[in-house]
C-alpha cells in the first residue's frame, strides 16, 4: 500500500510468497493425453523437455543478471545483501528444476513456481539497483535505518530507493525477504528530503504486518459490518432483495464492506504511524504530494481524502502536533461511486472504518511509546529553523531527524527566508535549503556515529 491511492490495477503487485511448490490441478483432457499410451505420449515427453528447458534458462538468466548487478557499488550493505538472498533463492529454484523427475507433475510445478518468482522478484531487483542511483536521499539513509530498527528489531535492513510512479511505496510480506523492509520514493522526489516524513506511513505498513494488528482487529470489524447492515437492513434489502438476515456472509455482499474496512483501517494506521514520527513535517509532505485530490471516483481501499484529513486532524491532537491552519482545506472530497450496490457497501465499510479511529491513534501511540521513539522537539526545532535562517548552513550539533525535517519546513514555509541575503538568489531559495537539511542530516549522523565508537 501507499501513501497516494494507486489504482487497483496499479496495486496488484505481488506479495507473500512460499518456496513450496504450488499445487496444479490437471483438467481431465490433460489426464487423458498423459495416462494414454496413444502417440500423444512421445509429444508431451517433448513438451515436458521444453518446457524445463526454458525454465532451467530463465531462472540462469536471473542469476547472471543477481551477479551483473553484485558488481555494483552500493551506499550501504543491505542493497548487497538482499541481492544474495535473491540469489540463493533463484539457486534454489534452479536446482529443484534440475532434479525433478522428467515429465513429472513436480517438474511441472516447479516451472510455474519459477515463473512465479520471476514476476515477483525481477521488479525487486530494478528496485536494487535504483537504490544506487544518486538522486536518493542518501544522507537520510542512516538516521531512517535507526528509525526502523528500533521500531522493527535490530535485524531490520532498510533499503531505500526510488520508483517511477508517482507515490511512495513499501514491498510488504515478502516471506523469502522478513528481514528487509523496501521502501521508494516518487523518482521526481526522491531527492527532495522535505518529503522524507512520508516515508513514516511505509514504515507503518511493515508494523501493522509485524505486529499482526489485522488479527487483532479482523473479527471486531466483522461483527461491526454485519451490525451496520443490520441497521441499515432496509436500505440494504432494496439493493439485495433476494438476501436473507442470516445469509449475509454466506452471501458473499458482507464480506467486500469487511475487506475494505481493512485495508482502509491500514492505510489509517499508516498515516497515524508517519504523523506520530514525523509530526508536522509529515502533514505538510502529505499536502505537497497529494493536494487537492485525484480525479475520477475515489479509490475504495482508502478513506475518502477528505475523511483521512480529518482523522489526521484528531490524532495531531492527541499526540499534541500543532496542524497548520490551511491543512484541512488544502484538500477536495473525492468523488464517490454512484453505482447501487458499489455506493451502499463502500458506505458501510467507510462507517465501520471510521469508528476505528480512537483505537487506531491509541494503538499507534502505545506501540511507538513502548518503543521509546522520540516525540518531535519543539525547542530544538525552533533552534535549527533560527541556524538555518541567520547562518545559511548546516547545523553545528546532532539533532534528531524529525527535528531537522521540521526545521526544514518551517523555513521552506516562510516567505521571507533569507530575502535580505544577497548570495541567495530568490530563485536558488528551495535548492539551498533542501541541501542545508540533507548536510544537516549528515552532520547529526555523523556525531552519532563518533558517540557510538567512543
Amino acid at each position: 500500500m501507499t501513501v497516494l491511492n494507486r489504482s487497483p490495477k496499479r496495486k496488484k503487485r505481488p506479495g507473500a510468497l512460499s518456496d513450496a511448490p504450488i499445487s496444479l490441478v490437471r483438467s481431465p483432457v490433460q489426464e487423458g493425453v498423459r495416462s494414454s499410451g496413444g502417440g500423444h505420449s512421445g509429444q508431451t515427453q517433448k513438451a515436458d523437455m521444453l518446457i524445463i528447458d526454458y525454465a532451467k534458462q530463465r531462472v540462469s538468466s536471473v542469476i547472471k543478471e543477481i551477479d551483473r548487478l553484485r558488481q555494483s557499488e552500493f551506499p550501504y550493505r543491505a542493497s548487497r545483501d538482499c541481492l544474495n538472498e535473491l540469489k540463493e533463492i533463484f539457486n534454489r529454484r534452479l536446482f529443484a528444476l534440475e532434479t525433478a523427475p522428467p515429465g513429472s507433475a513436480s517438474a511441472r510445478n516447479e516451472c510455474t513456481v519459477s515463473l512465479f518468482n520471476l514476476f515477483v522478484y525481477l521488479p525487486i531487483l530494478g528496485f536494487i539497483l535504483r537504490s544506487t542511483n544518486a538522486r536518493n536521499t542518501f544522507e537520510a539513509y542512516g538516521p531512517l535505518l535507526q528509525l526502523g530498527q528500533r521500531i522493527l528489531g535490530k535485524g531490520n535492513n532498510l533499503i531505500l530507493s526510488s520508483e517511477w510512479d508517482y507515490s511512495p511505496y513499501v514491498y510488504k510480506s515478502i516471506a523469502d525477504l522478513p528481514a528487509f523492509t523496501l521502501i521508494g520514493l516518487p523518482a521526481s522526489e526522491s531527492s527532495n528530503p522535505l518529503l522524507v516524513p512520508l516515508a513514516g506511513h511505509e514504515l507503518g505498513h511493515s508494523i501493522w504486518a509485524s505486529e499482526r494488528t489485522l488479527l487483532k482487529f479482523d473479527e471486531i470489524v466483522k461483527n461491526s459490518v454485519l451490525q451496520e447492515i443490520d441497521k441499515r437492513w432496509s436500505e440494504y434489502s432494496e439493493v439485495y432483495p433476494y438476501q436473507e438476515k442470516g445469509d449475509m456472509w454466506t452471501g458473499k455482499t458482507a464480506e467486500i464492506p469487511h475487506l475494505w474496512a481493512m485495508l482502509q483501517m491500514e492505510e489509517i494506521f499508516c498515516d497515524f504511524v508517519g504523523l506520530r514520527l514525523f509530526a508536522e513535517s509529515f502533514l505538510h509532505a502529505l499536502t505537497y504530494l497529494m493536494s487537492p485530490r485525484l480525479p475520477g471516483e475515489r479509490s475504495l481501499h482508502y478513506p475518502n481524502i477528505v475523511n483521512r484529513v480529518r482523522y489526521l486532524i484528531d490524532a495531531s491532537n492527541k499526540f499534541s502536533i500543532s496542524v497548520p491552519p490551511d491543512f484541512e482545506f488544502g484538500f477536495m472530497a473525492e468523488d464517490e461511486p454512484t453505482e447501487p450496490e458499489k455506493k451502499l457497501l463502500i458506505s458501510i465499510a467507510d462507517t465501520v472504518s471510521s469508528s476505528f479511529v480512537s483505537d487506531l491513534i491509541d494503538d499507534v501511540g502505545e506501540f511507538l511509546r513502548e518503543k521509546d521513539v522520540p516525540m518531535r522537539n519543539s525547542d530544538n526545532v525552533l533552534q535549527i529553523s533560527k541556524e538555518f535562517y541567520d547562518w545559511v548552513s548546516p547545523t553545528s550539533k546532532s539533532y534528531a531527524l524529525v527535528d531537522i525535517l521540521n526545521a526544514g519546513w518551517n523555513c521552506m514555509l516562510d516567505k521571507d527566508l533569507w530575502k535580505n541575503v544577497a548570495q541567495v538568489k530568490p530563485e536558488d531559495r528551495e535548492r539551498v535549503l533542501k541541501d542545508i537539511v540533507l548536510k544537516s542530516i549528515e552532520v547529526s549522523e555523523v556525531y552519532e556515529l563518533i558517540k557510538e565508537q567512543s
